[in-house]
């Protein structure tokens, strides 16, 4: 009954690689036949976004879920655009973000998601990338591909987590993480985005951003998600470097990312493969929208040092919170009687 059920579990997770597969091979695929290159990472990161966001609570939770995040990363885009040059603004919007991002706990995974995702769309765009109406139309319509395999995919999947709603209902009734934990992360997001860009980084968005997704509430997960994060990024970078010096038709590049997409899901609660197979696809996707311009191995060094730099400022934070929880502790331990 066990092996049964172990061979089940694993004929999930292949049909969940096989969605992937399709959700980031179709638009390379699509963008080789148009010709349409800059749009292929575009494309491909929506239908992602769609699957890794899904709500696993029935189609109608997933459908709703799905669309209001897509559409408020658009919008938080089009804001990110608007709000270029009023440095002050988009530090206090990141700052206010980041807060919100980091008060769902770890069980209100899309509420957190979401957050992460329209904090990453602003502090893009408003850092540098610049979007266009094609990209935002190809970004819809990878997500209408994910929400399509989003729906396949509930016959792979249990219904296993709560409602978009139940999560919002549940933040709103004091569901949250700790305010010390909510303070540090926009503070860190903050502070390391400044520096990035005070040192001319080449892009100073991704070590915001890289602080945002790696920071955790729990010291001892956090601690293994930073080496962790800095590992498995390494050795995707590593592998997307000996792909791309070897290999240059588009097609054969998706064979590579086909091989990581599979793997996605496989690699869930393992952080360190997963931090590798994210970061190999995404690597190799934005070398395919690159295909005309160049500056592949820029890109790959400064992913690197993006994330390494990103995880010594989560490691200086993680210890300062600690040394702040020991104080506050040992102050409010009660006084030992005289003898």
């Amino acid at each position: 009954m066990h092996f049964a059920s172990r061979i089940k579990k694993t004929a999930a997770t292949a049909g969940s690689g096989l969605l992937f597969v399709v959700a980031l091979t179709t638009p390379v695929l699509l963008g080789v036949a148009l010709q349409a290159f800059s749009l292929v990472s575009t494309a491909a990161f929506g239908a992602m976004f769609a699957l890794l966001i899904a709500p696993r609570h029935g189609a109608l939770a997933r459908v709703t879920g799905i669309s209001i995040g897509g559409l408020l990363v658009v919008l938080a885009a089009a804001l990110g655009v608007a709000l270029r040059g009023r440095h002050d603004l988009v530090l206090i919007l990141l700052f206010l973000l980041s807060w919100l991002a980091a008060l769902p706990r770890p069980d209100q995974a899309y509420l957190s998601l979401m957050v992460k995702y329209v904090a990453s769309s602003v502090l893009l765009t408003s850092f540098g990338f610049s979007p266009s109406p094609p990209m935002a139309l190809a970004f819809l319509g990878g997500i209408a591909l994910g929400v399509c395999l989003s729906l396949v995919a509930m016959i792979f999947e249990e219904e296993d987590a709560a409602t978009p709603l139940e999560e919002f209902t549940a933040f709103l009734h004091g569901a949250t993480n700790g305010r010390l934990f909510g303070v540090a992360v926009p503070v860190t997001v903050l502070l390391s985005t400044l520096a990035a860009r005070h040192f001319a980084f080449s892009d100073p968005a991704w070590v915001g951003l890289t602080v945002l997704y790696v920071m955790h509430s729990d010291g001892a997960t956090e601690l293994f998600r930073i080496w962790a994060r800095t590992l498995g990024t390494l050795a995707g970078v590593l592998v997307a470097a000996v792909i791309l010096y070897n290999v240059t038709d588009p097609l054969h590049i998706a064979v590579g990312i086909a091989l990581a997409a599979f793997a996605m899901p496989f690699a869930k609660g393992h952080y360190i493969l997963f931090s590798f197979v994210i970061t190999c696809a995404v690597l190799l996707l934005i070398d395919i929208s690159m295909l005309r311009m160049g500056g592949d191995i820029p890109l790959l060094r400064w992913r690197l040092i993006d994330t390494v730099i990103a995880c010594a400022w989560v490691l200086a934070s993680n210890l300062t919170l600690r040394l702040i929880r020991r104080l506050r502790h040992r102050g409010e331990s009660p006084a030992r009687p005289a003898a």
